[in-house]
């Protein structure tokens, strides 16, 4: 994983809902706590924050709560989800961004952009499920910098919680779209098992390789296939916390 300590990953983001840092929050909070506690958070830290040398397998955490993937605190904004246009693309009409009027602009790109290619049945399945349900696409400011995305399941409708610095000038929109084929898989199966992590990260992977194209690579693509391209992910999956 790499070293985000070094700067602010939200920096340039677009999002006006988070304009407000998250880190000095918890961090004031975490300071009130018991040393303990903030000593295992410290080293908790360490390990999510750590550098390009952690093992792919770790870079999505397991899940916590109702979280698919564990992003440790997170900051969210408040605006109503609304309904992306998604013209040309009725088929997964229903799912809904939220945001800056930039935001959903860049979410709406990049579901669209999933009805561009031809997806495995198995994720245009998983997607329309998640459109059906209204499901709601937004960006957040996560504790674990690192992480991409994750699904949250505490709200209805369910919602995709994309890492803020996807908001930023210098992503791809595109990029988004491989996260959402990932976070959604864990609506049929259960995060906590390295089958169905291997096969969020196999469809994630499918969808970077009918996107990417001449574009730009995805850092969050590299990682997905690295580790569908392991001997054996399921070991290197459970090693890492997974069922």
């Amino acid at each position: 994983m790499r070293d985000d300590r070094a700067r602010d990953v939200y920096a340039g983001a677009r999002s006006e809902e988070l304009a407000e840092p998250l880190l000095p929050r918890w961090f004031v909070l975490l300071a009130l706590t018991a040393v303990p506690v903030a000593l295992g958070v410290a080293v908790w830290a360490f390990v999510v924050f750590g550098p390009d040398d952690v093992p792919v397998a770790e870079r999505r955490p397991p899940p916590a709560g109702d979280l698919a993937t564990d992003v440790g605190q997170f900051n969210v904004g408040t605006s109503a989800p609304e309904p992306l246009t998604l013209e040309g693309c009725a088929r997964y009409r229903g799912i809904q961004g939220a945001g800056s009027d930039a935001d959903v602009a860049r979410i709406d790109a990049a579901v669209s952009a999933l009805c561009e290619v031809t997806v495995p049945e198995a994720v245009a399945r998983r997607l329309q499920a998640f459109a059906a349900a209204d499901g709601v696409i937004r960006f957040a400011q996560f504790q674990a910098t690192g992480v991409d995305s994750t699904l949250d399941v505490s709200t209805d409708p369910p919602r995709v919680l994309l890492n803020a610095r996807f908001a930023r000038d210098d992503t791809e929109s595109w990029w988004i779209a491989p996260l959402v084929a990932h976070d959604t898989t864990f609506l049929e199966l259960d995060p906590t098992l390295a089958a169905s992590a291997l096969e969020a990260r196999e469809a994630e992977a499918v969808i970077c390789d009918r996107l990417e194209e001449d574009d730009r690579p995805s850092r969050a693509c590299e990682d997905a296939r690295a580790l569908v391209d392991l001997l054996d992910p399921i070991r290197a999956l459970e090693a890492a916390g997974f069922e």
